[in-house]
């Protein structure tokens, strides 16, 4: 493949596209609130001004610069932000990326990115086709490189799916690679080499000096978030119609998330799993452990036919994680444990209902290569039933959610379903309730996010 790269020092910001007039469309945008100006692209609400007025193309390393929101910009290839540059990203800001050049946004070690939007003008990464003809892998996605403490040998790996060096990890737990806030990222996922996809949203070895706050990953074609390694803490993440894992976690990741709401994609190929989640394959116990902090969380699966696997949460090769307030439906069922121990997880204030083989667990495991009924354990006869039930406030009764697997989803509880404390740094210790959602009252997702299929 041609990846149209280019990685020499430029001296700015590379311009490859003239100014246009009028380029953007008009009329209304196809999806939820917010946008800019009405182009579907953006998923505007109601918009009759058409899009950004120009249009620019961004290829190989940027210098320091800001994207308005008067231009449509075009990710040509790979588009690297490196160390000692910041890409800043005006509210209401429109991206997308190029699809036979396979447009793909990475901001690497040392480097920023400042994208801050608002609930009324979020800034949206898409394809750049036009709305009726996007789908999940148009383009790549955005990917971000920290410097912050992985399991790796060495301390630092070369994250997947791209034939250039492109190195993240090592031993600033505080890195900061800058501000996610009111961000969209939909139609991603491309395969940059063959049998590696991008994620949406790819976060490795980042920081706790980042911010991640309101971003939504929607109809991708690989996980909607990977988090490899690193110390980044968030909140409010969505995760919608995604092709393979929700939310992925493996070397060494130790941050805290909170409100966490996912939406399967009905159609999804087997092993599409809310939580993925791993420390190594090869030494369950390397450090640093992964071992995430995770309150507020609302799971909707595919809620079908389940003749394949599909959990709420899959935990193995040496994970840890402190979960409260989490709920699960319309899985397989809402749990699996693998390669365990030294697998540890501890889960409280919880429900797994409504999930269409078995609310918890099967009493014995399926292989992970089995479709069938299950027939065998792969855990060292983890009891995962025993071990939901042993969680303090543990339960399998009716949410009282309604419109969790709707197209336009609706995943708020009818009345507040009572729970523990929230954990981890910084978390929001006023969420004493299950789910990502305090009650009708309690939508966050109003405003900035959007649910259309094209």
């Amino acid at each position: 493949m041609n990846f149209n790269r280019s990685f020499g020092i430029l001296s700015g910001l590379v311009l490859l596209g003239s100014t246009l007039a009028a380029c953007g469309d008009s009329g209304t945008g196809s999806g939820g609130a917010g946008g800019t100006g009405g182009n579907p692209s953006a998923g505007g609400s109601g918009g009759t001004g058409g899009g950004p007025a120009n249009s620019e193309e961004l290829s190989g390393e940027l210098s320091s610069t800001t994207l308005t929101a008067d231009t449509l910009w075009t990710l040509k290839g790979v588009v690297s932000v490196p160390a000692g540059e910041t890409l800043t990203i005006e509210p209401g800001t429109l991206i997308v990326g190029d699809k036979a050049s396979l447009g793909t946004l990475v901001v690497q070690r040392g480097g920023k990115i400042v994208a801050e939007g608002t609930k009324d003008a979020p800034i949206v990464f898409s394809s750049a086709l036009p709305a009726g003809e996007r789908a999940a892998g148009d383009w790549g996605g955005v990917v971000i490189l920290g410097n912050a403490p992985i399991n790796e040998p060495g301390g630092e790996a070369q994250v997947e799916g791209f034939a250039d060096a492109q190195l993240y990890g090592g031993d600033e737990a505080g890195d900061d690679s800058g501000t996610l806030k009111y961000v969209r990222i939909e139609f991603g996922g491309i395969e940059l080499a063959p049998d590696n996809e991008i994620n949406g949203l790819t976060l490795a070895g980042v920081g706790s000096g980042t911010t991640i706050d309101y971003v939504q990953v929607r109809q991708t074609l690989d996980d909607c978030y990977e988090f490899f390694g690193g110390t980044v803490n968030a909140k409010h993440l969505v995760c919608y119609r995604n092709g393979d894992d929700g939310f992925d976690f493996d070397q060494g990741y130790v941050g805290s998330l909170q409100f966490l709401f996912l939406q399967q994609e009905p159609s999804a190929a087997d092993d599409a799993n809310g939580f993925e989640s791993d420390n190594d394959k090869d030494e369950p116990t390397v450090a640093p452990v992964t071992n995430p902090k995770v309150s507020n969380v609302t799971l909707c699966g595919q809620n079908g036919d389940q003749a394949k696997q599909q959990y709420g949460f899959l935990f193995r090769r040496g994970f840890n994680a402190t979960i409260t307030n989490a709920i699960a439906m319309g899985f397989e069922a809402g749990v699996d444990f693998r390669d365990v121990p030294p697998t540890t997880v501890e889960i409280s204030n919880s429900i797994m209902f409504g999930n269409t083989v078995e609310n918890v667990a099967y009493v014995e495991d399926k292989p992970e290569s089995d479709t069938g009924a299950p027939d065998e354990d792969d855990d060292g006869a983890f009891d995962e039933i025993a071990w939901f039930e042993e969680g303090a406030s543990n339960t399998t009764t009716d949410p009282g959610i309604s419109g969790c697997f709707e197209e336009t989803p609706n995943p708020l509880p009818a009345a507040m379903i009572e729970g523990g404390t929230p954990v981890g740094s910084g978390a929001d210790s006023a969420a004493t309730y299950v789910g990502a959602f305090k009650d009708s009252s309690d939508n966050w997702l109003d405003g900035w996010t959007a649910w259309s299929a094209d």
